[in-house]
């Protein structure tokens, strides 16, 4: 049994997050929405649902398609475009930091494939002094993020796949 199949899901859950069950799969969705003043509807809103209901199939069978095992600890980040991208990023930086040295799965989601991109970059500094290389960084979107998005991936370490999302 691996270390990440052996922990508990309370082990692997961000504190600012929630756990998503869908059959047998789990995912935790960080940065989901939590401020009613500022955002109005808060926690899985209807644009964020729709953003997991699009790629949690894709999700998995890019897990398969990579060889990876359906019970590494898999984290849904919402980049939230209704936040400043130097809050995301801080958050983006809170999770990466917390996976660093563990084996699991990041997957960023946003209705702004460029708020995605943006959140890393602001980050990259950072997460190049982190231990990522088991922290698989699997994203569904825009093609036209890809090269960049990989090539962020591959300057920490981290092992990208993609999926277009169309």
């Amino acid at each position: 049994m691996s270390t990440s199949t052996a922990w508990s899901l309370q082990d692997m859950q961000p504190a600012s997050s929630a756990v998503l069950r869908r059959g047998s799969e789990h995912a935790f969705v960080v940065n989901m929405p939590d401020n009613p003043r500022e955002q109005g509807i808060v926690g899985f809103t209807p644009q964020l649902s729709e953003l997991i209901d699009d790629a949690w199939p894709i999700l998995w069978h890019l897990l398969d398609r990579q060889g990876l095992s359906r019970s590494l600890p898999v984290y849904l980040f919402y980049v939230n475009p209704r936040e400043r991208i130097e809050d995301n990023a801080t958050r983006l930086l809170a999770l990466m930091t917390s996976l660093s040295g563990k084996q699991a799965v990041c997957v960023p989601l946003s209705t702004s494939h460029a708020a995605i991109l943006h959140s890393l970059r602001m980050v990259l500094p950072e997460l190049r002094k982190l231990r990522l290389s088991g922290t698989h960084w699997l994203y569904i979107g825009d093609s036209a993020n890809r090269r960049p998005l990989e090539a962020m991936a591959r300057d920490c370490r981290m092992p990208f796949a993609f999926h277009a999302l169309y």
